[in-house]
């Protein structure tokens, strides 16, 4: 039986108030068993929390994104140190480093950061990883969680590289730390060369696929109820295509494990 995971969205998002239940039943039609639904701040990773008990289907994840770094406080990370040790919850992200806005100083995106990576190490969960003109500078603290992090010694990744923007050396990098590096439907865009040569150089072992929805829709798909549908027809149709996985409609895909699966 195919078995598909949306590793990364946000559909606690307003743009889903009204047809959530609708977004999940699209998305169990076209075979996702799971769609992680991450929080970006203490607000939305309750949100996820309560999303997930409601739904089978929704494994969430507590963090605060690079983006608030600016608003995290003791008693955020005392709240994020919470929601980690939950069994329920699956991850601690989305957080990382965003140097292209800057909506946050430099300074409080990498004390954040490294403060809930520290988190995630003593939690013994994966890091859902942001980086947006961040890839070498986010190298060295994720290196460090990942070598005080108990994952890795157990066969498990480290984490995710979310939406990955960086090139295919890079990744390489990061995948010899022990994370696993999701891409997301803007690899269906026509620039996103590197993208699609990422999915075909790496082994499918280190590749996850999402949607990031309601944001970065595939090419050409603009409707909400069907974004996280897409995660399917994405993985079959860019990040299979010529490469060394290619698979015709006969064949079952097993290539994406969601984090309660054991593969984070």
């Amino acid at each position: 039986m195919t078995v598909l995971v949306d590793s990364h969205s946000h559909i606690y998002d307003k743009a889903y108030a009204d047809d959530l239940e609708v977004v999940l039943t699209n998305a169990r039609e076209v075979g996702v068993a799971k769609v992680v639904v991450c929080g970006d701040d203490i607000s939305s990773s309750l949100a996820a929390l309560e999303m997930g008990s409601r739904h089978d289907i929704v494994v969430p994840t507590a963090g605060v994104h690079p983006h608030a770094a600016r608003d995290v406080d003791g008693a955020a990370l005392d709240e994020i140190a919470r929601l980690a040790a939950l069994p329920e919850v699956a991850a601690v992200g989305e957080i990382g480093l965003d140097f292209y806005r800057d909506l946050s100083a430099r300074e409080d995106q990498i004390a954040a950061l490294e403060a809930q990576l520290t988190i995630a190490a003593a939690a013994g969960k994966p890091a859902c990883v942001h980086s947006r003109e961040a890839e070498d500078a986010i190298a060295t603290p994720l290196g460090k969680y990942a070598s005080k992090s108990p994952l890795p010694l157990s066969g498990r990744p480290a984490g995710v590289m979310h939406c990955f923007g960086g090139t295919l050396e890079q990744s390489r990098r990061y995948v010899d730390m022990g994370f696993l590096i999701s891409l997301a439907c803007i690899v269906t865009y026509p620039r996103n060369d590197e993208a699609r040569r990422i999915a075909m150089e790496l082994p499918l072992t280190a590749l996850l696929v999402e949607t990031d929805s309601p944001y970065l829709p595939p090419q050409h798909i603009h409707d909400p109820e069907t974004h996280v549908a897409q995660v399917g027809p994405v993985l079959r149709e860019q990040i299979l295509r010529d490469g060394p996985g290619v698979l015709d409609d006969g064949v079952q895909i097993h290539v994406i494990q969601s984090m309660h699966a054991g593969r984070c």
